[in-house]
């Protein structure tokens, strides 16, 4: 799976989400549903702009 394309606003920083720092800023566990949520912020690593926050939901059975 490929990973998203960002580009920064500010500053036109742009590529791949390997190329962005991130950060994760929350973190939940839904047993009845065994998956994992979780907030992400992606940050411009030239400028330190905010890009955006992502939310994602990861399978549960790759942390058992």
């Amino acid at each position: 799976m490929d990973k998203p394309s960002y580009a920064c606003s500010a500053c036109q920083w742009n590529g791949d989400e390997t190329k962005f720092s991130t950060k994760i800023l929350s973190i939940m566990y839904r047993p009845k549903h065994d998956n994992i949520q979780a907030f992400k912020q992606i940050k411009c690593p030239k400028c330190r702009s905010l890009v955006t926050i992502v939310f994602e939901t990861l399978d549960g059975t790759l942390t058992k």
